[in-house]
């Protein structure tokens, strides 16, 4: 099976930004996985959406509206 190079760069990355910030860390590849990768890739994932968002509302290719204490995006009705 072959890896692409930057995602195994970013992989790399992530594992060591998780180390440098929790130094007493340890644990087997199944939880390095699910808690040390994917909880930093959904983290960058919800900052790259805020902002992909706010990028598509200043365009005005997107509106939200607030209901229930939640914001939510749809496409600006008037295109």
């Amino acid at each position: 099976m072959s890896i692409s190079y930057h995602y195994q760069t970013d992989v790399v990355l992530l594992i060591k930004n998780y180390l440098l910030e929790h130094p007493q860390c340890e644990d087997t590849i199944y939880g390095i996985t699910e808690w040390w990768v994917k909880q930093q890739k959904f983290a960058d994932s919800l900052t790259a959406v805020d902002n992909a968002l706010s990028i598509l509302t200043v365009q005005g290719d997107i509106s939200s509206v607030k209901r229930n204490n939640k914001t939510y995006y749809r496409l600006t009705r008037n295109q």
